[in-house]
């Protein structure tokens, strides 16, 4: 049987430390970002490293080596106290080799390892064909998806549509791959749900939920609940519109405002967010229910 290398039982940086670098540019590079984009989006956010390289239409030994520098990086200022650790993670040692046969018992011999690099960003598993898998860690996972709810990018799903259709890389495609007139026209089916959504959540007097901003340019719809375009959203300015996307806020029965244990206080203070606060404007507590449930798994994660 293969042998697990490098079994990870905890994990030195935050949620976060792991937000702190995906707002770094120097160490986090666009080639990274993608590498994360394309994990998040697999089951149990694992893929075959040969896999992504052929996704990103690069050379393994090039994806492995733009991994393992940044992994030299994220080493660095970890050791120089710059990412928010987690606590548990004080005194833990690294185990050995693991049965990849899930009886989960350490060799006996096996001396404790320091991690390598980029293992900091991925632990490496070895398959009985001798190919390794890539794992986002739990707390790269949850920065990541703040990030992809809060929508910081814009037009997440329009590069899923692309990423999905090779063709639009400039790259021949194959039977299995989307035809660009298939993905010409999810594109504009999109955009279009997309534009009649923010026009129907706006309504005849549109403004803030959290903090009753008014002005037009500065407003979003958030779809919320089913987290679809066939309902209305709530309108926010775009502080409390990103919070509330990535629930981090949400509102209670009451129309009451719930604030995160992941925000901190001078958070809390700079957003002008207090416990409690009445919705400006009603909305449905069905759907409502749904984003408080995340919004609570969430909190438990953090815990």
């Amino acid at each position: 049987m293969a042998r697990r290398k490098g079994l990870k039982q905890w994990d030195k940086i935050s949620t976060e430390g792991w937000m702190t670098l995906l707002g770094d540019n120097a160490v986090m590079s666009q080639l990274m970002m993608r590498i994360f984009s394309k994990l998040y989006y697999t089951p149990d956010y694992t893929d075959n490293a040969k896999n992504i390289a052929e996704a990103l239409y690069m050379e393994y030994r090039a994806l492995n080596a733009g991994v393992g520098w940044a992994g030299n990086k994220i080493k660095s200022l970890y050791e120089e106290g710059k990412l928010a650790k987690n606590s548990e993670a004080d005194g833990a040692e690294e185990t050995g080799s693991e049965d990849a046969a899930g009886e989960g018992a350490l060799k006996a011999d096996a001396a404790p390892k320091k991690r390598a690099p980029w293992e900091y960003v991925f632990d490496g598993s070895e398959s009985e064909d001798g190919t390794y898998f890539w794992i986002l860690k739990p707390e790269a996972v949850r920065a990541y998806r703040e990030l992809v709810e809060a929508d910081i990018w814009g037009g997440e799903a329009i590069r899923r549509f692309l990423d999905e259709d090779v063709s639009a890389a400039g790259v021949e495609g194959n039977l299995f791959s989307k035809p660009s007139e298939t993905t010409v026209g999810r594109i504009r089916r999109y955009l279009d749900e997309e534009h009649t959504f923010h026009r129907k959540s706006f309504g005849e007097h549109p403004r803030c939920t959290v903090c009753g901003a008014e002005r037009l340019s500065l407003l979003r719809a958030v779809p919320y609940g089913d987290d679809d375009f066939n309902h209305k959203g709530l309108v926010f300015c775009p502080t409390h519109g990103s919070l509330f996307a990535a629930h981090l806020i949400t509102f209670n029965d009451r129309g009451e405002l719930l604030i995160s244990d992941r925000l901190t206080d001078k958070e809390k203070s700079l957003f002008n967010l207090t416990e409690g606060m009445q919705a400006v404007d009603p909305f449905s507590r069905r759907r409502m229910a749904v984003h408080r449930r995340i919004f609570n798994q969430e909190g438990r994660k953090h815990k």
